[in-house]
């Protein structure tokens, strides 16, 4: 009898626990342009705390072909971590112009893979409780 309880009640603490929001994040969401065209690019925000060290799960993204993204700490847990971080921004492939040729001598061509990344970026950026919007604009 005493198992049975101790299992019940061990079930019941773990199923309050699921489904529910992390109140410590906010959402967070933007674009990304290098040279002025949309950007593929790896978004990585990570807290910081007062002192400039790290103090917490990194919220990450990989932005779409338009360079849109939202970030999120893991499957469950959409948003960043509200307060100052470290964003680190990996440029992998830019859109190709709508009047840019598509035959094999364009760098950009829709058959072609790229390794690493064009650009790496770090900038500082404050979450804020709610929701945020970020439009990083970056070039060479």
């Amino acid at each position: 009898m005493l198992q049975r309880l101790t299992f019940f009640c061990l079930t019941m603490l773990l199923m309050t626990g699921c489904g529910r929001r992390d109140e410590s994040l906010a959402e967070v969401k933007g674009d990304i342009t290098f040279c002025g065209q949309p950007a593929v690019a790896e978004v990585m925000f990570e807290p910081l705390s007062s002192s400039g060290q790290s103090s917490g799960r990194t919220s990450m993204a990989t932005s779409a072909a338009d360079g849109r993204f939202r970030l999120s700490v893991d499957d469950s847990n959409n948003g960043a971590k509200v307060g100052k971080h470290r964003v680190t921004i990996r440029i992998q492939q830019i859109a190709r112009p709508a009047n840019s040729p598509t035959n094999k001598e364009s760098r950009l061509s829709t058959g072609e893979r790229m390794v690493g990344a064009i650009k790496v970026v770090q900038l500082s950026r404050v979450v804020h409780s709610g929701s945020n919007q970020f439009y990083f604009r970056l070039t060479f």
